[in-house]
């Protein structure tokens, strides 16, 4: 049986749950890079923001398996999709690492500019406004706070970050609940 595109949409969305738990544990290790400034020198800061965007995933797919939320959808074409939207990410990773090594005040705004950009697909994906604010609120959060405001960047662009994501997962519960009836 060949499935509409609205069909596939529909069941991704109720499947995936709109990918929140990644998006919650983004805001979690945000939430935790806000506060390595006051931990550790500039220089450890900056090698920790590198590496330690790698465990996004990992703990989103943890915090999936509490919630019972299925990340993997094999099933749907749009499953597909969503990861190979995801996939480029790993590409940003020697520009992450340029940026270390020729600019380093400027990783908050590289990373938070070139994060918030990928979730743009997302909101034709999932339907969802939620992802539409992710986006803009990363990306000018990025902008503003990491592009003028750079002896604070360290600091407040990860807080900034962790906050919108943080609306976004409670507005993606909202929409999932409208959605759901």
């Amino acid at each position: 049986m060949n499935k509409t595109l609205e069909n596939l949409q529909k069941e991704i969305i109720f499947e995936v749950k709109k990918g929140y738990p990644i998006l919650l544990s983004g805001a979690v290790v945000f939430l935790i890079f806000t506060l390595m400034p006051l931990v550790f020198p500039i220089e450890a800061v900056r090698l920790i923001w590198i590496f330690g965007l790698g465990v996004i995933f990992p703990i989103g797919i943890f915090i999936s398996k509490i919630l019972g939320v299925n990340l993997f959808s094999t099933d749907n074409p749009l499953g597909t999709l969503g990861g190979i939207v995801a996939a480029p990410q790993a590409f940003y990773i020697p520009v992450f690492i340029i940026v270390y090594m020729k600019i380093p005040e400027y990783l908050p705004f590289t990373i938070g500019l070139l994060a918030g950009s990928h979730f743009l697909p997302y909101i034709w994906i999932y339907k969802s406004k939620a992802y539409l604010f992710v986006t803009l609120g990363t990306c000018l959060s990025a902008l503003i706070l990491g592009g003028f405001l750079v002896d604070q960047a360290f600091t407040l662009v990860p807080l900034a970050i962790s906050i919108v994501y943080g609306i976004g997962v409670l507005l993606i519960l909202k929409e999932l609940k409208v959605s759901l009836v």
